[in-house]
């Protein structure tokens, strides 16, 4: 404030008003670190409202005065924000004007533009639409010859088969030639057999072909049999061949079975197979079945067998099919067995193969499902994938759904894969991130310390850090500390430096305060203190305002100060002070100047200057003036605010001692002030004066001044004694061994 104003306040001239004396009050408060009681500020207050009833002569021109300069005040603003905006505004109609230009510029050359080339969009419209029709008849063909393709595939098998069994009865033929068994014979017997014998008899017969070159023989009598004998000679042919060992030939039989007789058959079969215990060649049945089956013949298959009970042949007839067969035969099946009656079925069975395709396969699958209007199907595949599939699968699966516009899909999946541990957790933070969705890894966090006990919480921790994710862990110890309760944070901590070795909480929470922003690590603080963690709190306290920059270093102590005044008294920084190093000292005073804290800063100016031998100031101010050019301004201030209290409280002797201790030969600017401000306090010849006799005494040889200090007081008491002719040597400084 302007000193002839607060003087007036003073000598009573002038009406002080409240605002002056609730500052004093604040300022009084913040001074002896405890508020000004109720009672003493309604006696100020009456004492106030007394005074100012009395009304002196001249009190109504004052106010009228006090009022003028207010208004006055308030004008000048008005005008200056005028300004502000006449030029804002002129501004922009330039720039409005500069844009209407343009953009009648470039409307004309839009104009040109679309006229030019009207004519030519036509032409390839029509050529555009015209191979459009023929890409689709192209595309009905490239189905057409797919369905040729598949069912060529399955004729070329058989006849594969065929040809191969054949080719072994040829060898098996020349075999029994060359031991004189007549071929012809043998082909009309197994010819005989194929037609008339009975199951015990074919039975026999295979186990005596089975073994040596007469395996094909076997073979192909079995397949042969299977495929026109009725059904229940067929299951008890396969029941009896598996009972006697003989399930290569049995299982030799059944592709061939399943692709000649009609759907109605195989599910006979299996159901005949199943009621009489046979669950391996049933189980064959149905695998051969989705390998050779049309979509239809399977939905087909699979309502039959529903029909007559067999729901778990079902569910493995339809898990097989979703896993193995293209997306597009698997939207027909499931279009086919759209039925209330097959619906958990088929959601069984379309959850099952989750963990068996390619991520990429079911992800294609499950947008197909959605886009089809199969939802609960979609829904089942997903949400066993999220709780199956690896952290990079569900990563890639919801990406996938987030471009195919499913967002809800997503979210969904997102939900339920963290559910799982913590160590997929961090799996999957790290699949998110690699994926570019880093909202998405935040928030698998946020959710993890909101819902997770704090065990668990600590364990995810421990394992951000073991993964390498640290400023993840850094983000979820600060939140923690922040938003748990004072339990919570005991049991935190106690498991932090339990769970693994080498990491401790003290560490930990150091590693966070130096990641996390200025007002967090304040509130963690505030958060430690609460709880009676002192140890830890002052871990934190010790990296913020040491190991941070300075404005960081400032905003934490500013916020600190606002809600936990009592932590920041300038008392305890005087002890902070008069402890630490010279360079805690120096990042300490510059973030509470940047935090406009002063009368904190003369605390610890006091304690780590005046207090101190002049050894120790020396060493605080080229502290101050190693730092960085950035901070030279600031770092300049405020040891010329360390100075001013060396200054004002300590004798001469003290300041010549500090001037000896700062090298003038590096323009020390602090030794420069220093000496501007003792000479124009003690006067410069009583300091020119001083500094010789020092020299003279001897006391300087200890004291370790510059040469140069020495020569400059040899001159002043060169110029005082010049007026008798008596001049000292120009010898070399006492002390010097030269």
């Amino acid at each position: 404030m302007d000193p002839g104003t607060v003087s007036r306040y003073l000598n009573g001239s002038r009406r002080t008003p409240w605002s002056f004396v609730s500052a004093l009050l604040a300022d009084v408060s913040e001074h002896c670190g405890a508020p000004v009681t109720a009672d003493a500020i309604a006696a100020l207050r009456r004492l106030h409202d007394a005074a100012s009833a009395c009304r002196p002569a001249g009190a109504d021109l004052q106010r009228l005065q006090d009022r003028f300069l207010a208004q006055d005040e308030e004008v000048r603003k008005l005008r200056l924000r005028e300004r502000a905006l006449l030029e804002a505004i002129d501004e922009r109609q330039q720039r409005l004007a500069r844009q209407s230009v343009e953009q009648a510029g470039l409307q004309d050359e839009l104009d040109e533009q679309r006229h030019t080339y009207t004519t030519a969009v036509e032409v390839w419209q029509e050529r555009c639409g015209t191979l459009m029709r023929a890409g689709s008849a192209l595309q009905d063909e490239v189905a057409n010859l797919q369905r040729q393709l598949e069912d060529t595939r399955v004729e070329l098998r058989i006849a594969e088969e065929r040809c191969h069994v054949l080719e072994e009865q040829l060898d098996a033929a020349e075999e029994l030639l060359n031991e004189g068994i007549s071929g012809a014979s043998l082909m009309e017997v197994l010819e005989a057999a194929d037609r008339t014998a009975s199951v015990p008899e074919l039975v026999q017969l295979v186990g005596g072909l089975a073994t040596g070159p007469r395996g094909a023989i076997a073979s192909e009598l079995v397949t042969s049999v299977s495929r026109c004998r009725p059904v229940a000679e067929v299951q008890a042919l396969l029941g009896a061949l598996y009972g006697a060992g003989l399930h290569k030939h049995a299982e030799a039989a059944l592709p061939a079975m399943v692709a000649v007789r009609p759907v109605g058959d195989t599910a006979d079969l299996i159901g005949e197979l199943l009621m009489a215990g046979l669950q391996e060649p049933a189980a064959a049945l149905l695998q051969a079945s989705v390998e050779l089956h049309s979509p239809q013949g399977l939905a087909e298959l699979a309502r039959i067998l529903h029909r007559r009970g067999h729901h778990e042949a079902v569910l493995v007839l339809l898990s097989a099919t979703v896993a193995h067969r293209c997306v597009s035969e698997i939207l027909v099946v499931c279009g086919l067995l759209a039925d209330p009656a097959l619906d958990d079925a088929l959601v069984q069975a379309v959850a099952c193969p989750a963990q068996d395709r390619v991520c990429a396969e079911l992800a294609e699958l499950v947008i197909a499902l959605h886009e089809s209007g199969f939802g609960s199907l979609a829904d089942a595949l997903q949400s066993a994938m999220a709780r199956s599939r690896v952290a990079t699968d569900v990563a890639e699966l919801i990406g996938a759904l987030r471009r195919a516009g499913l967002a809800a899909a997503a979210a969904a999946v997102f939900s339920q894969t963290q559910q799982r541990t913590t160590g997929h957790l961090v799996a999957l933070v790290s699949a998110l991130h690699t994926a570019n969705m880093h909202d998405s890894a935040s928030d698998v966090l946020a959710h993890a310390l909101l819902t997770r006990p704090v065990p668990e919480l600590a364990q995810l921790i421990i394992d951000l850090n073991v993964a390498g994710r640290h400023k993840e862990a850094s983000d979820a110890l600060t939140a923690s500390v922040r938003s748990r309760t004072q339990a919570d944070t005991h049991v935190l901590l106690h498991c932090l430096d339990q769970i693994h070795p080498g990491m401790d909480s003290l560490s930990l929470l150091a590693e966070a305060a130096t990641r996390c922003g200025p007002e967090h690590a304040a509130d963690m603080l505030v958060a430690l203190l609460d709880g009676d963690l002192h140890e830890h709190a002052d871990a934190i306290y010790t990296c913020t305002t040491q190991d941070r920059p300075t404005g960081h270093a400032s905003a934490a102590l500013l916020r600190l100060h606002t809600t936990r005044p009592k932590y920041l008294s300038p008392s305890d920084l005087a002890v902070q002070a008069r402890t630490g190093t010279a360079s805690s000292v120096v990042n300490l005073s510059l973030a509470l100047d940047t935090a406009r804290l002063s009368t904190h800063l003369d605390a610890v100016l006091t304690a780590a200057g005046p207090e101190q031998s002049a050894g120790q100031v020396a060493v605080l101010l080229k502290n101050f003036q190693r730092l960085h050019d950035s901070s030279k301004g600031q770092s300049t201030r405020v040891a010329a605010r360390l100075l001013d209290h060396v200054v004002g409280s300590q004798p001469l002797d003290y300041h010549l001692r500090l001037i000896g201790m700062l090298d003038r030969t590096t323009r020390d600017k602090n030794a420069d002030h220093l000496e501007d401000r003792i000479c124009s306090i003690w006067g410069t010849r009583r300091v020119e004066l001083s500094l010789y006799a020092m020299q003279f005494t001897g006391k300087a040889v200890a004291l370790g001044p510059t040469q140069q200090l020495w020569w400059t007081a040899r001159r002043a008491v060169n110029r005082l004694l010049s007026a008798s002719d008596r001049t000292f040597p120009e010898g070399p400084a006492p002390g010097n061994s030269t």
